[in-house]
């Protein structure tokens, strides 16, 4: 005799409650998992944008970074991104696969502009922080903004031996007349520029070769 009150045992593909879309467990892990690595590849894109895949770090454990032998960073703490989505459930029952595309790609469109604007928030602060921070209306003009802009640059050197040059990262507005102001770089503002820049690459090569001076070479 059964037992009124004893609950029906659940399985384990009825213990979740999230909808399924395929009737085996197996084929909706193998679904998951297909779709986290194709957002990882379009995050990994957008993250080259921004940083060179020589220079990512990743944590084990933890939230934030710790140097006993650096000053305390403006800001090293990890930063969620996420997005939410809505799916029709009508495009589900007719089968559209149209779906899979029109809903993973505003999905990473939106994590890639929270990332950027993670980016620009954390590279802001630290510049804020040592006064790499130019005023072009203070400035005067584009152009004396630049000449600014590269005396207060330090220049790096690549693995290579190569001098990495800076970036020039704008909005919309400045990009569409960023060739005219260009143009308008009057001729010995432009060589003066030439010449710090020139001034900083070789500061820089210095360092480089100073940095390699202290290291001693295997005699083979």
């Amino acid at each position: 005799m059964a037992n009124a009150n004893q609950q029906p045992q659940l399985k384990p593909d009825d213990a979740d409650p999230r909808i399924r879309c395929f009737e085996r467990l197996v084929d909706d892990e193998a679904f998951d998992r297909s779709l986290t690595a194709l957002m990882g590849r379009l995050q990994e894109k957008t993250r080259q944008t921004f940083v060179s895949e020589h220079n990512v770090l990743r944590m084990n454990h933890g939230s934030n970074w710790v140097h006993s032998a650096r000053d305390p960073e403006p800001d090293t703490t990890m930063h969620s991104i996420s997005a939410e989505w809505t799916i029709p459930f009508k495009d589900i029952a007719d089968n559209d696969l149209s779906l899979i595309g029109r809903t993973i790609f505003p999905i990473s469109e939106e994590m890639d502009r929270q990332f950027a604007q993670n980016m620009y928030g954390v590279v802001g602060a630290a510049a804020q922080k040592v006064g790499n921070v130019v005023d072009a209306k203070t400035a005067g003009s584009f152009a004396q903004s630049m000449l600014e802009m590269f005396r207060k640059l330090e220049l790096g050197v690549d693995r290579d031996g190569n001098v990495s040059m800076p970036q020039i990262h704008v909005g919309p507005e400045l990009y569409a007349r960023l060739s005219e102001e260009m143009s308008k770089v009057p001729p010995e503002l432009s060589a003066e520029i030439e010449r710090v820049k020139a001034e900083k690459i070789k500061e820089a090569l210095d360092r480089e070769a100073e940095r390699k001076g202290k290291f001693k070479r295997a005699v083979g």
